[in-house]
């Protein structure tokens, strides 16, 4: 049994090696993958980082699937676990821009794995309903959600409601794409926007640019065709 280990991005900092949160999140993510590979005997799993070019720092360049194998690499290369990672295989999605894209992806490079497959997919705590929704549509089935509350930033608490209404239209949105090729050009259009919005509004103001555009988007996303 092949283990797959599927790691969505979450934004770009501009130093992940010493960003708190990413940190966190990945440092998690690292133990799981440690254990699970550990105990299935499993000594080369596959990772595939997901992310696009969301970069809010000039010169846009740098894809969240890059830099989070970045971070990773700097704990798999340390002398006391290299021996359980030094054949784990590295796979990178750096077109996606959202959830749903993440796995359409991700699926791309699953399909060419040869095997009985195992696949896990990592997701921040209040986004585990929608990605459980793509995966039944996209993988269909061998697959289990690992959800990890590791946001400590001020939109995971400030307006609850928000969130639960953000991920109900993401929700739609993306499993509409999926029906739909030109519904998802028209979608795709969008999060290119959401990301000229905040890279204008600057890394300083990124938390409230986050927030201030989900909150003005929502009724307008809500009525979406």
């Amino acid at each position: 049994m092949k283990n797959i280990f599927i790691i969505p991005g979450y934004g770009i900092p501009k130093d992940i090696l010493k960003d708190e949160s990413y940190r966190r999140y990945l440092s998690w993510v690292f133990n799981q993958i440690y254990q699970i590979s550990f105990e299935s005997k499993d000594e080369k799993p596959v990772i595939i980082f997901c992310g696009g070019k969301t970069d809010i720092f000039k010169p846009y360049k740098r894809t969240e699937a890059e830099e989070m194998k970045k971070l990773f690499l700097t704990w798999a290369k340390r002398d006391f676990v290299r021996n359980q990672t030094k054949d784990w295989q590295y796979k990178l999605d750096k077109k996606s821009l959202s959830t749903v894209e993440n796995l359409l992806e991700a699926s791309k490079i699953i399909k060419r794995i040869k095997g009985r497959k195992q696949i896990y997919i990592f997701v921040e705590f209040t986004r585990q309903k929608k990605i459980k929704k793509f995966a039944q549509e996209i993988l269909k089935k061998n697959f289990k959600i690992i959800a990890l509350d590791f946001d400590l930033s001020i939109n995971r608490y400030r307006d609850p409601k928000l969130i639960r209404k953000r991920e109900e239209i993401d929700i739609k949105l993306g499993l509409n794409s999926l029906k739909d090729k030109k519904f998802y050009q028209k979608y795709r259009k969008i999060l290119e926007e959401k990301i000229k919005f905040l890279r204008r509004q600057g890394a300083k103001k990124h938390q409230d640019a986050v927030y201030e555009w989900w909150r003005k988007k929502l009724k307008e996303l809500e009525k979406f065709r």
